[in-house]
C-alpha cells in the first residue's frame, strides 16, 4: 500500500512538473511574441523616419533636386556670361577696327545733336538726329558731329569725317548741313520753307528770287541771259577756243534725289585744300583749315590751300575725293547747292549775306578771315570758287564756259552770290573750289 502511495505521489509530482514546464513555455512564447511586436513597431518607426529624411534630403530646400536645379541654373548663367564676354570682346575688336573709339560696350546710337556731341559717337549707318528745335539732320555713316558744331541748325551743324574716307589726309574734313524743307528757327515759333533751287538775289538787300526749282532740273533754264545748269554729265574740253566746255555735275539726278530723301545736303566748311594724290586723276581734297598757301603756283603738300586749279581739274578732284566711299558722294559745287546755301544762311539770321564782299585784302588760309556764317567759312572771301554751272558767254575766238562764285581777296566787285564766267584753262592764285557732299 505504501509503495502504491509512493508511486501515485511520484506520478502526481511529475504531472505537476509537466504542467509547470508547459506554463513556463507558454509564458516564454508570449514574451517572445511581445518582443517581436515591439521590434516591428520600432522598425516601422525607423523606416518612417528614414523615409522622411530621404524625402527631405531629395526634395527639401537644400535637397539633392534643389542642388541639381541650382547646378543647372549656374551652368546656364555661366554659359550666358561666357556668351556676353565673347560678344563684348567681338564688339571691342570691331569698335577698334571700325574707328569707333577704344571698344567696350556698344553705345546707344545718339538721337540728338547734343547726345552725339557729348558721346563723340561715330555713326555706323546713316542716322537722323534732331536739334533742340526739332530740326532733323541726316548724318552719313563714318561721320560724327564735330566738337565745335553748333547745337542747332540755325547755328550750323558740322559733321566730321572719321572713317567715311580711307585716306587719312581726307579724314578730319568737316562739312555743314544745308537743310531743305521746313526750317525751324531759333525762337522755336517761326519757320521758313527752304526750296532747293537756282536763285538770283537782290543787290540791295539780298532777297532771293527762285529761278529754277530743282523739281524741273532737266529743263534748260537760263539765269541772267547766260547761265545754265546742265543735267547731263560731261568731263569738259580744256581749250582756250570756242570748242571749250566746262565739266558738269557728275550725277545731278542723284544729288537732287538724295536731297529729297534726306532733307538736305552738305557743303565743305572750308575752301578745299590738297589732301593726297600724284595727278588730278587720283588726287583728293580736304575740307579743313589750311596750313599754307601759295602765291606763285600750286604747292602739292597736304594741308595747302588748293588754288591754281582749272575747273575741269577741280571737278575731277572733287569727284575723286569720296569715290571709294560707301556712305557719301562728293562733287564740285553746283548752282543749286551754292544758291540754296545762301538762302539758308540768310534765313538763319545773316541778313544780306548774298552781297557780302571779301573780308581779307590778301590771300590767306581758310577760316582765318572772320568770314564765318552758320559755321561755313569764306563763301564771300579769299578765293572765288569754281562750280559746275555753265556759261554761254563767248567773244570772237574764246569761250568762257566756266562759272566761279563768291568774293575774292582785295576785290570790291566780288560778293557771295556773284557769278563770273571764266575760261576752261584758267588757273590763278585767286581761284579755288569747295566740295559738295551728299548721301
Amino acid at each position: 500500500m505504501k509503495r502504491e502511495n509512493e508511486k501515485t505521489g511520484k506520478k502526481n509530482e511529475k504531472a505537476e512538473q509537466f504542467k509547470l514546464k508547459e506554463k513556463l513555455k507558454r509564458s516564454l512564447q508570449s514574451k517572445e511574441r511581445g518582443i517581436t511586436l515591439v521590434a516591428l513597431v520600432i522598425t516601422i518607426v525607423i523606416l518612417i523616419i528614414l523615409a522622411v529624411v530621404t524625402i527631405n534630403f531629395a526634395f527639401g530646400d537644400n535637397g539633392l533636386i534643389r542642388y541639381a536645379e541650382d547646378a543647372r541654373d549656374y551652368q546656364a548663367n555661366a554659359d550666358a556670361t561666357d556668351s556676353k564676354l565673347l560678344n563684348d570682346a567681338t564688339e571691342y575688336i570691331d569698335g577698334i577696327i571700325g574707328g569707333n573709339g577704344s571698344g567696350g560696350d556698344t553705345p546707344t546710337t545718339p538721337s540728338t545733336v547734343e547726345e552725339a556731341k557729348e558721346s563723340e559717337a561715330v555713326f555706323t549707318e546713316k542716322t537722323t538726329v534732331t536739334d533742340e528745335k526739332g530740326n532733323e539732320i541726316t548724318v552719313p555713316e563714318g561721320f560724327k558731329i564735330a566738337d565745335d558744331s553748333g547745337d542747332t541748325v540755325q547755328e550750323g551743324i558740322v559733321i566730321e569725317d572719321v572713317s567715311a574716307s580711307t585716306d587719312e589726309n581726307v579724314q578730319g574734313s568737316q562739312y555743314v548741313w544745308i537743310p531743305v524743307g521746313t526750317f525751324i528757327k531759333e525762337d522755336g515759333t517761326t519757320s521758313a520753307e527752304i526750296v532747293l533751287g537756282r536763285y538770283t538775289f537782290s543787290t540791295s538787300d539780298g532777297t532771293p528770287t527762285l529761278q529754277q526749282d530743282a523739281a524741273n532740273y532737266t529743263e534748260s533754264v537760263t539765269i541772267d541771259s547766260y547761265y545754265q545748269e546742265l543735267a547731263e554729265y560731261r568731263e569738259g574740253i580744256a581749250s582756250s577756243g570756242l570748242d571749250a566746255e566746262n565739266a558738269t555735275a557728275k550725277d545731278l539726278t542723284g544729288f537732287i534725289e538724295s536731297v529729297e530723301e534726306n532733307g538736305g545736303y552738305y557743303i565743305g566748311r572750308y575752301e578745299s585744300s590738297y589732301a593726297s594724290g600724284s595727278s588730278v586723276d587720283n588726287c583728293k581734297a580736304a575740307s579743313k583749315i589750311s596750313t599754307g598757301y601759295s602765291t606763285s603756283s600750286m604747292t602739292y603738300s597736304a594741308g595747302t590751300l588748293w588754288n591754281y586749279i582749272t575747273q575741269l581739274d577741280a571737278s575731277k578732284v572733287a569727284i575723286n575725293t569720296y569715290e571709294e566711299s560707301t556712305s557719301v558722294k562728293s562733287d564740285l559745287m553746283n548752282s543749286y547747292a551754292w544758291d540754296t546755301a545762301i538762302v539758308y544762311i540768310q534765313e538763319a539770321g545773316n541778313s544780306n549775306y548774298a552781297n557780302q564782299t571779301s573780308k581779307n585784302s590778301s590771300l590767306a588760309n581758310t577760316g582765318e578771315n572772320g568770314d564765318e556764317v552758320c559755321k561755313i567759312n569764306d563763301m564771300s572771301s579769299n578765293v572765288v570758287e569754281l562750280t559746275t554751272e555753265y556759261s554761254t558767254i563767248t567773244d570772237s575766238s574764246i569761250a568762257y564756259p566756266c562759272i566761279v562764285r563768291g568774293g575774292l581777296y582785295s576785290s570790291s566787285y566780288g560778293y557771295t552770290a556773284y557769278r563770273l564766267s571764266d575760261c576752261a584753262t584758267f588757273s590763278y592764285d585767286d581761284i579755288g573750289f569747295r566740295l559738295n557732299l551728299y548721301m
